[in-house]
């Protein structure tokens, strides 16, 4: 199977940007707003955007959770 590269490290950061300042205008303050990242992949995505909120755009109180969807046996009916 080849692997084909759909964003490379600068447009990552770029989409993480667009995605922070879009938090910014659309929430004034953080303290009701939670990032939940989905188990596994979404985890680092969820972590790099608290980190970029935290660090570039110094928004405090970004809370952070993990939501892990997958399924068990006695889930299905």
């Amino acid at each position: 199977m080849s692997q084909k590269v759909l964003l490379n490290a600068t447009e990552v950061q770029i989409a993480l940007h667009r995605l922070a300042c879009q938090l910014i205008e659309n929430h004034d303050t953080f303290t009701n707003t939670v990032l939940i990242g989905i188990q596994p992949r979404g985890v680092f995505l969820a972590e790099r955007l608290k980190s970029l909120l935290e660090k570039e755009y110094k928004i405090k109180n970004v809370s952070l959770g993990y939501l892990d969807i997958t399924f068990y046996r006695d889930d299905f009916r």
